[in-house]
């Protein structure tokens, strides 16, 4: 698409857009985003049919830094792409698309304040309005059978530190998620789980599958 305004990117435009991306970069929120979806690994065998044209903020920075970039609004609609991917190929009520429309938010915000004459990029995702009779059930977060099956094999593969770490989350955030059978066994009820903590829980155990945030304290 033909944009009606270029903005070319001298040192002065680089150095917001490397701001904004690293804003959105140290996130806590952004762990999913920052490389490739590893399709393959996940078994999103359908991942390249749907999604036309993958991006992360990783990648995003790379062909910043390597100077692929024509204009300012080229970066900017890479950066718009992803969180229009994830909601695209994940739907309305799961919970990675809830963090990726809070990074959408944050970033028009980091535009409008390192780019304010740059006119803000457009999601091509249509969502869908919501009448007032269906507000509040909308609005409840849901947590997919998938998303609980991938759940349950990450814990398969956490050390006793690290199972433990969860429980104490689960425990102080979710208590009903939490059933002890006897004094060494206990049971945690994904079904029980609430969504706030299920992408807490989520966002814990893919630090520590990347080898990220491994000396930081586990937050309740």
């Amino acid at each position: 698409m033909i944009k009606a305004t270029q903005t070319p990117i001298n040192k002065e435009e680089q150095k917001k857009l490397n701001q904004i991306l690293q804003q959105l970069l140290d996130s806590n929120d952004s762990l999913e985003f920052r490389q490739p979806v590893d399709y393959k690994t996940l078994g999103l065998h359908d991942y390249l049919i749907v999604i036309k044209k993958p991006m992360d903020l990783g990648t995003c920075q790379k062909k910043l830094q390597n100077s692929e970039y024509k204009c300012v609004e080229e970066c900017l609609d890479d950066i718009q792409l992803i969180w229009d991917n994830c909601k695209l190929y994940n739907g309305p009520s799961s919970w990675i698309t809830k963090l990726s429309e809070k990074l959408e938010k944050s970033f028009k915000k980091y535009v409008k304040n390192y780019l304010p004459i740059v006119n803000l990029p457009q999601s091509q995702i249509k969502v869908k309005k919501i009448t007032e009779e269906v507000v509040q059930e909308e609005t409840q977060q849901t947590i997919s059978h998938n998303e609980k099956v991938e759940f349950s094999n990450n814990l398969k593969q956490l050390n006793p530190d690290q199972i433990g770490a969860l429980v104490q989350i689960i425990q102080t955030n979710s208590p009903s998620a939490f059933v002890v059978v006897s004094k060494e066994r206990f049971q945690i009820i994904i079904d029980n789980i609430d969504f706030d903590t299920f992408v807490k829980c989520q966002n814990q155990i893919q630090s520590w599958m990347t080898g990220e945030e491994i000396n930081k304290k586990v937050k309740l």
